[in-house]
């Protein structure tokens, strides 16, 4: 509902009988009810902001409270924080300021208040009277991100007196001085959060409180730590990626989040820009089903017209998508059964290459709100996630807040993680010690967490290889000496890199595969120049300059480390590499797993007060016509279960099991977007 008021037929239609009876045909248990939007203008009588002049003498959002309410609908209250076009317009003084100035603002259409501003006192005032005001459920607190790095008064003067420094200017990860104000620029966002959930919590104790967290895959501009979930109650945000982004992001709110469920939101058109393109119903349903099987709640966004009139049809689908999951709500629930998981590491939202860049003089999409490009480390923990995933290795995520639970799990991947403070190193240390198996890439473990580049890995023992040099760009081969390694890549003898590669040396560590550059570094060759070896690509040299994939052990644990992060490539054989090594270091194979097309993903979850197990499948396929998949699942229970019978939900009909060494596995057929199944067991 993010419409002005300037021409007078907007949102003159809104009418709140009329908006609840058609939401209500999306058969949703709640419904997240506007206050405020990104233009400022409440929607509601407000004495602290600028009322939208369409609402007029009325209350449009305690009417449509009131009339939810009666038909059983949840409501949570959203307000749009930072975001706030009127504030920026009427208190100049409260804008954030990027480094280009305020002309960036010429060429977008957000207006956005820095919370080092009296705009935090502001914002405060105006929860208080909503929360005051209304008998909401629960309130969700849109935009808490940096949209730009802020070069305000405010901010500066705050930097000056915190770190007795001016704000850094130029980019540089290397630079303690810059790495300082990024962590200061999410310290003071979480601040902010801090203030919105206390002002709920003192007037309204009875609501919930959570903030907008989709920038847990945004970069380093927007600058939100995975912190902010001490301000939530649970852990909320809206995605517009492929699904793998969606599956990523699942498993890391399942780490972050407070209480659970969380909850994942999509827009029900193809992106927030596309105001009328409504999605393929098999896509709405895989979105929609990809929460659940992730034991979470699901919200889809629409858009109202700019009149105030709703499309009836579109929560017609909406409906048909809802009532096809409801019979799967009672089952929902449980751990995570996963036994390898990804660190992600939201200190390594960057890229080195951006280093030397002058923030005055970079451009950018003036409305991107934030959501650039994530950089070297996310990049390759998607791909880790897509090769797991189309392997059918059930994974779970592993963040800095809950690194202490590492032990939980047989393997644990290290992804090119640009940033590692003495404390992560020394955690990943006394995992592999004490019995863990670590897959690690590229940068990890050497620089440390204020941008100073060690002498050496700090994981070097743990790797059995010290770093030769800096990171090369250069594109790259790894050939494998691994007889099993071999096989993975067959006919293949090399498989391509593009993504840097360090030089190391081996330190008791055995290797897997070198790394062979091509003939010549081809990027300067031309016809006038020729220094290639073949004109359209630039294929391997005859010889091996070093090791690129070894394999170690420390004290009860072993470790495969890349010199490179293939993880992040786009071939298909790396994904398949990937898995491999992953297999590798597992040694037995993993309780739960699936033979099934690459696109289907394989989740399980422990209810073991029920002594139930409950496993999903979702075709993660977005194409308007989904292809029925076929495959198997197969489980080895711990020792002290036994299984006692397989069902299919929400049917429960029972399913035929067959013996496979160390446990049972059973067929499914022909699913088109979702299957569930319930295994009970009993403890002997």
């Amino acid at each position: 509902m993010h419409i002005p008021d300037w021409d007078s037929r907007f949102l003159s239609k809104l009418n709140p009988r009329r908006y609840v009876e058609t939401v209500a045909k999306s058969r949703a248990g709640v419904i997240m009810l506007y206050c405020n939007s990104h233009i400022g203008l409440a929607l509601y009588p407000s004495k602290v902001g600028p009322v939208h002049r369409a609402i007029g003498d009325g209350d449009f959002t305690g009417d449509v409270l009131k009339l939810a309410h009666k038909k059983g609908l949840a409501v949570v209250a959203y307000y749009s924080a930072v975001f706030n076009n009127a504030a920026f317009l009427e208190h100049p003084e409260w804008r954030i300021v990027p480094a280009q100035g305020e002309a960036l603002y010429e060429h977008s259409r957000y207006g956005t208040c820095c919370p080092n501003s009296p705009y935090s006192e502001f914002a405060v005032a105006q929860t208080e009277e909503i929360c005051s005001r209304y008998d909401f459920d629960g309130i969700f607190f849109d935009m808490l991100f940096w949209p730009y790095a802020c070069y305000c008064p405010h901010c500066q003067a705050r930097f000056e007196k915190e770190k007795a420094q001016a704000l850094p200017r130029t980019v540089d990860w290397n630079a303690p001085v810059w790495v300082s104000y990024t962590r200061a620029r999410e310290r003071w966002m979480s601040e902010l959060a801090g203030k919105l959930t206390a002002v709920v919590h003192r007037v309204a104790p009875s609501m919930t409180v959570t903030h907008q967290m989709s920038p847990v895959l945004h970069g380093w501009k927007a600058a939100m730590p995975y912190s902010i979930t001490e301000h939530c109650d649970y852990a909320s945000g809206d995605f517009y990626g492929p699904p793998v982004q969606q599956s990523v992001v699942c498993k890391i709110f399942s780490a972050l989040s407070r209480k659970h469920p969380f909850e994942f939101m999509t827009s029900r058109c193809t992106d927030l820009r596309d105001h009328v393109t409504t999605k393929p119903r098999s896509e709405m349903e895989m979105q929609a089903f990809l929460a659940p099987a992730h034991a979470a709640a699901f919200m889809f966004i629409d858009a109202i017209d700019p009149v105030g009139t709703l499309n009836k049809k579109v929560y017609e689908r909406i409906g048909g998508v809802f009532e096809k999951m409801t019979p799967y709500e009672k089952y929902l629930g449980g751990s995570s059964m996963a036994e390898v998981a990804i660190y992600v590491s939201s200190e390594s939202r960057f890229d080195f290459h951006e280093n030397g860049i002058d923030m005055a003089g970079s451009s950018r999409r003036a409305d991107n709100m934030g959501t650039e490009f994530a950089g070297q480390h996310m990049e390759a923990v998607m791909g880790a996630a897509r090769s797991l995933q189309e392997a059918h290795i059930p994974y779970s995520v592993v963040t800095r807040q809950n690194i202490s639970e590492l032990a939980r799990y047989r393997v644990v991947l290290l992804t090119n993680v640009l940033l590692m403070d003495d404390e992560e190193t020394a955690a990943f240390e006394r995992y592999v010690r004490n019995g863990g198996a670590l897959y690690a890439s590229g940068y990890s473990s050497l620089v440390d967490g204020t941008g100073r580049v060690r002498k050496n890995f700090a994981l070097a023992k743990v790797f059995g290889v010290s770093a030769q040099g800096k990171m090369n760009d250069a594109q790259a081969f790894f050939t494998p000496t691994d007889a099993r390694l071999k096989t993975q890549i067959e006919p293949q003898e090399q498989f391509i890199h593009f993504s840097g590669w360090l030089p190391v040396a081996q330190k008791g560590a055995r290797a897997l595969a070198s790394l062979t550059r091509c003939w010549y570094p081809e990027k300067d060759g031309t016809v006038l120049k020729p220094s290639f070896a073949s004109i359209h690509s630039s294929p391997p040299s005859l010889e091996a300059t070093g090791p690129g994939i070894v394999f170690n052990r420390l004290g009860k644990g072993h470790v495969i480390y890349a010199a490179g992060p293939i993880e992040g490539e786009k071939q298909k054989v790396n994904r398949r590499i990937v898995a491999h090594l992953v297999r590798e270091l597992l040694r037995d194979p993993v309780a739960i797993e699936a033979v099934a097309p690459a696109f289907v993903e394989l989740t399980a979850f422990d209810k073991s007060e029920q002594h139930r197990i409950n496993i999903s499948l979702v075709s993660l396929r977005q194409e308007e016509e989904p292809i029925p998949c076929s495959g198997k699942v197969l489980v080895r229970l711990d020792k002290g279960k036994r299984l006692k019978t397989v069902r299919r939900l929400p049917d429960r009909r029972q399913v035929a099991t067959q013996s496979i060494p160390g446990g049972i596995e059973f067929s499914f057929h022909d699913f088109e977007v979702f299957s569930m199944y319930e295994l009970e067991y009993i403890n002997s």
